[in-house]
């Protein structure tokens, strides 16, 4: 283990006197000339007012190289921490021990198994034949990328390094050009929900008497594609997503493209805003760059040396998790391959050393999962654990000029398979379901655990690209993702994904179906939008009819509040907050007592899988389901009205003229380090001004402006819009963007978390190329071939 405690004692003295006398945060890149070996030319690195980084190079591998030192600079630690989850490697610092996570999932987890879990899912090996697959093109960049990385990291020293690893006592290790492809593996896994959710659904087919909870068979319209879209060892998995920071209550997205007949520039008009959770730093990383026949401007997660959403000086695209069904459990009674690992663990000497077994599927390796004692091993498959040619596609998506280009790139994309929209300059715009769909056989998309000795149950190849869904130009001339169903009638691999509700879908719908002579601040107010269609439905098909009937005056004062209410999540409504403690109160009244009858455990599991379960629930409450409602909807509808106004008096007090849905409904940034409970991890937050908040927030899972929260938890927001993006293709230097946080992962930068007051209020920043000798307002980086004598040779970092 590294020796740092000298420099980590530094460290803190020095962040303590500048935290007590007031001081401001200062760090920040370099700037100068710095020389280096291994370029073929001078990079320059231009940072604008908000630190993003704006590269420019005269070839791909020194491209590479110029992003590797910029995003080494900006989020280094989280680079380390992502690759050390991917590989199973957490242990290495973080030592064994147990996993604070919320109590509905696998009790006493540690970090060891985790470990252990993410090991047997083969990433590395598979990101190593992905980059044998790769073109020329594709692996000059990674190249460079690794090799910029590593420059810079050496030429730091210890008291040089970002202060979390100094806090964990550990170096930055050497980058491989393969570590980028495995931060994109990741985003795919924690995009999968076929691995958590599986398990739950089979559990409730088991039980005819819980088939009402099963996801309808149209649930998350509107399709994206119908004619009229107007409105008419899961557990441990989970677990460490959520303790991790990595995966919240909901993962979606919310993207569209609106047609030039309907907008003031003639041209089309994209709009995308991801949805993951919200920490710092920030899930995404800002970056603009420029070399021969490649510019792109957009963000990318950190260790990718690529935009993966924004824009080209020609086309600019979104994207939105497609939810499919890539995943398959199989019983199995093949004999199993056994593969030895070490695992190294903090604090302790002696390695442990573990037998990982796999069983074949078409070749594929797929792990033999952990399961009780006398049951049957189980293995999972998923598309993640082939090697795939997705970066070659993503580094097309870069240089395409029109649609057709950018199309053609898409053919290689792989995964996380993603609803594509995507618009040009020339005013074509459009929608693709891309990346890699199996061709199951037997009854696809199962819940069940299937037979794995069963032909019938194997993959028969994918999809082909002509098969997956698309539409150019359509006559509505607008196309809105939302996470929500695709099409009516789809491929069977596609008939049976885990769609979010279509309340977002329909609200965007709706605002566009409006739409004439758009500009980019009628966009933005969309993104801003907060009004529930949820909670509309709610309470007229629940509230109204029973509200002549009440006889509990607490009950009877809720339901004139909600039924006077506009439907508005604002921060500031009374009425939003008593709606969702009354729709708390409707789970827990109706909902809970039916789950738990028949399948104990079960409603907290499901519940607590991001929004799996709301079109079934909403369904059920909605239509007044018997095993809900045994005595009809009026009884658990006055308890719920009154309990509501009760907890609202307990929490918010007593006068509902005071009462706010942004006290029930905040929301904090946390750091990775901050979001421990104890002694220690809250006073690092303090120290070091690791987290931001909280921060009195509207909307909820349901809104357009999305501010989800755990179903089965309290309203603390943990999942929002991550990034937002505004491009109108007929002035595309006037496009706006804003990321929730900031461009560096230091907590010392005063780019760490600037960009959330403008985010907090729907803000956006400038969204244009900067010229290589512009002053973009930040400091100027010139990367000087060594062996020239122009420049001067900047200190190692102390």
């Amino acid at each position: 283990m590294p020796y740092h405690a000298p420099a980590c004692t530094r460290l803190i003295l020095a962040t303590l006197v500048r935290r007590l006398l007031g001081g401001g945060a200062g760090g920040g890149p370099r700037a100068g000339a710095w020389r280096t070996s291994g370029l073929a030319a001078e990079v320059r690195i231009l940072r604008d007012e908000a630190g993003v980084p704006h590269i420019f190079a005269e070839t791909l591998a020194d491209l590479g190289f110029g992003l590797g030192v910029a995003t080494a600079q900006d989020r280094l630690w989280q680079m380390e921490t992502m690759r050390r989850l991917v590989f199973g490697r957490l242990a290495e610092v973080a030592g064994d021990r147990k996993l604070d996570g919320i109590g509905l999932h696998m009790a006493g987890p540690s970090i060891l198994a985790l470990d252990q879990f993410y090991r047997s899912l083969r990433m590395q090996a598979t990101v190593q034949e992905e980059l044998a697959l790769l073109g020329e093109e594709s692996r000059l960049l990674l190249d460079g990328f690794a090799r910029g990385v590593n420059a810079w990291v050496g030429d730091l020293r210890p008291a040089g390094y970002p202060p979390e690893f100094l806090l964990a006592g550990t170096d930055p290790t050497p980058w491989r050009p393969e570590d980028s492809l495995a931060i994109g593996k990741l985003m795919g896994w924690m995009l999968s929900l076929a691995f958590p959710a599986k398990p739950i659904l089979a559990r409730l087919a088991a039980d005819p008497a819980l088939a009402w909870l099963l996801p309808p068979p149209r649930a998350g319209r509107p399709g994206i594609l119908e004619d009229d879209p107007l409105p008419d060892a899961a557990s441990l998995d989970l677990l460490a997503k959520r303790a991790l920071g990595l995966l919240g209550p909901g993962v979606g997205s919310n993207s569209w493209v609106l047609g030039g007949d309907r907008t003031a520039s003639g041209k089309p008009i994209l709009c995308n805003d991801p949805h993951l959770v919200l920490g710092l730093p920030g899930v995404w990383y800002p970056v603009a760059f420029t070399a021969p026949d490649l510019q792109a401007i957009g963000v990318t997660l950190a260790g990718v040396p690529a935009v993966l959403i924004g824009r080209t000086p020609q086309v600019a695209w979104g994207l939105t998790a497609v939810m499919v069904d890539d995943g398959d459990y199989y019983r199995e009674t093949l004999n199993a391959e056994a593969v030895e690992e070490t695992f190294r663990m903090r604090g302790r000497r002696e390695a442990i050393r573990s037998a990982l077994r796999f069983v074949r599927h078409e070749g594929v390796l797929c792990p033999l999962l952990p399961g009780r004692e006398g049951e049957p091993p189980t293995s999972y498959r998923w598309v993640g654990m082939e090697a795939w040619r997705g970066f070659d596609g993503v580094l097309g998506m870069n240089r395409a000029r029109t649609l057709e280009e950018f199309e053609a790139a898409l053919r290689e994309f792989a995964l996380p398979a993603q609803n594509v929209v995507a618009a040009d300059t020339r005013g074509s715009f459009g929608y693709f379901c891309a990346g890699r769909f199996p061709r199951r056989g037997g009854d696809p998309g199962a819940p069940s655990v299937l037979d794995g000795s069963d032909p019938r149950h194997a993959w028969g190849g994918y999809l082909s690209w002509d098969e997956q869904p698309r539409r150019v130009n359509p006559a509505a001339s607008f196309i809105v993702t939302a996470n929500n169903r695709v099409a009516d009638t789809l491929p069977a691999t596609l008939a049976a994904g885990f769609w979010e509700p279509g309340y977002r879908a329909s609200r965007i719908a709706f605002l566009l179906g409006q739409c004439r002579g758009a500009r980019l601040s009628d966009m933005a107010a969309i993104q801003a939008d907060v009004h529930s269609l949820q909670a509309t439905a709610i309470v007229a098909e629940l509230v109204r009819p029973a509200a002549g009937r009440l006889a509990d005056p607490r009950a009877v004062r809720a339901a004139e509040l909600l039924l006077g209410w506009d439907g508005e999540l604002r921060a500031d409504s009374a009425a939003a907050a008593v709606y969702h403690l009354f729709y708390q109160e409707l789970l827990h009244r109706a909902i809970r007592p039916a789950v738990e009858r028949r399948a104990p455990g079960v409603y907290a599991r499901y519940l607590g899988t991001l929004h799996l379960a709301i079109p079934a629930v909403d369904a059920a409450l909605l239509s007044g389901e018997p095993a809900c409602f045994p005595d009809g909807t009026l009884p658990v509808v006055e308890q719920a009205l009154s309990a509501a106004w009760e907890a609202a008096e307990t929490r918010l007090g007593p006068d509902p003229s005071v009462w706010r849905w942004g006290d029930l409904h905040p929301l904090t940034f946390r750091h990775f380090f901050g979001r421990g409970r104890g002694a220690a991890s809250r006073l690092l937050a303090w120290l070091f001004r690791l987290n931001r908040g909280p921060f009195q927030r509207p909307g909820d899972g349901m809104t357009v402006n999305l501010g989800a929260f755990l179903l089965t938890g309290p309203f603390a927001v943990e999942v929002g819009p991550s990034y937002r993006q505004l491009i109108d293709l007929g002035s595309p230097e006037s496009s706006r963007w804003i990321v929730a946080g900031g461009v560096s992962g230091d907590p010392g930068s005063r780019h760490y978390a600037d960009q959330i007051p403008a985010w907090l209020s729907g803000g956006s920043r400038p969204m244009r190329f900067l010229a290589k000798d512009e002053d973009g307002g930040g400091p100027v980086l010139r990367l000087v071939p060594d062996g020239r004598d122009d420049c001067a040779v900047l200190p190692r970092v102390l």
